[in-house]
């Protein structure tokens, strides 16, 4: 599959293109109101690998892994960092192991379990919304639901910003590669920043223009080139989006938000394991991109 840029749309004939666009918002949503509803991280990354799966079979996996070399430290360092904190938040905290000079506590550990979860399952659905949403679609749908045009474009608009701006940046790195210039890594972004901005600027005094001469303020209706009717599977498919609001409630009134009734467990080893893990995960990250930074800043 051809590399497109992160967040873009991924063109494709899979299931998930073929539903409607508001179908896709209704389960987003859904899943957003579940994740926060609910305190089980366990259950959090099932359903983010269920997004995942998902995310295979619409054929986007190459897309999303690029997306999660940007999400992805944000669920380790979560871990990481609400794991080193002292638990002040809990009355009598699970006191589990020693790592180095840092006191480990299951509630800490469960705790950032509990918002990398979160991340990491929001991102996955978001994520897969958006690659198999065509802005076409969406600007058609908002158009027959009566969203004002103006309204309509400014969200299109901005679900297309991160997208073109990754695509500038790829055709000015593949000028610089042309004349023998530095095309890889953060000494060949710091020169490209000025004219992909400049570009931009450019580019909203065009895309006025053109929304002058396209009668933009006019209040006649717009021709749909690409429209999808709402049908009997759409209509099925919304009302079945509520299936994990209806869980998330039923859980926090009668199941405790789905927590065990004798509370979280990890053994010792697995603790330090995953605090470890995610500890040397966010550092290297972190630590190596100033590093780079400073490296190819000075040549």
């Amino acid at each position: 599959m051809p590399s497109v840029p992160i967040g873009a749309y991924v063109p494709g004939d899979s299931f998930f293109h073929k539903i409607h666009p508001f179908v896709k918002f209704y389960w987003v949503l859904s899943f957003v109101f579940f994740c926060f509803f609910n305190k089980n991280p366990y259950i959090n990354y099932g359903v983010a690998l269920i997004g995942i799966a998902m995310v295979v079979l619409a054929k986007t996996f190459p897309s999303y892994l690029r997306t999660m070399v940007v999400f992805g430290p944000a669920t380790f360092a979560m871990i990481f960092l609400q794991s080193i904190v002292p638990p002040a938040v809990f009355d009598n905290p699970q006191y589990l192991a020693e790592l180095g000079p840092f006191s480990l506590y299951t509630d800490s550990i469960i705790y950032g379990m509990l918002f990398s979860s979160r991340i990491l399952c929001i991102v996955t659905w978001s994520i897969l919304m958006l690659m198999t949403l065509h802005p076409g679609e969406l600007s058609a749908s908002l158009q027959r639901a009566k969203v004002p045009y103006t309204v309509n474009f400014m969200i299109t608009t901005t679900l297309q910003l991160i997208p073109i701006m990754q695509r500038e940046f790829s055709i000015i790195l593949s000028a610089q590669k042309s004349r023998a210039m530095e095309a890889k890594g953060f000494k060949a972004l710091l020169p490209s920043i000025i004219p992909v901005f400049a570009g931009a600027i450019d580019r909203v005094q065009q895309l006025s223009m053109s929304l002058e001469t396209r009668a933009f303020g006019s209040k006649n209706e717009r021709t749909l080139m690409r429209y999808k009717e709402f049908s009997k599977r759409d209509t099925f498919l919304s009302i079945s989006a509520l299936t994990p609001i209806i869980l998330s409630m039923y859980a926090k009134f009668n199941l405790n938000s789905f927590i065990p009734s004798t509370g979280f467990s990890l053994s010792p080893n697995v603790g330090v394991f995953i605090v470890a893990f995610c500890g040397i995960a966010f550092l290297t990250i972190i630590f190596g991109a100033g590093f780079a930074i400073r490296l190819f800043g000075k040549k």
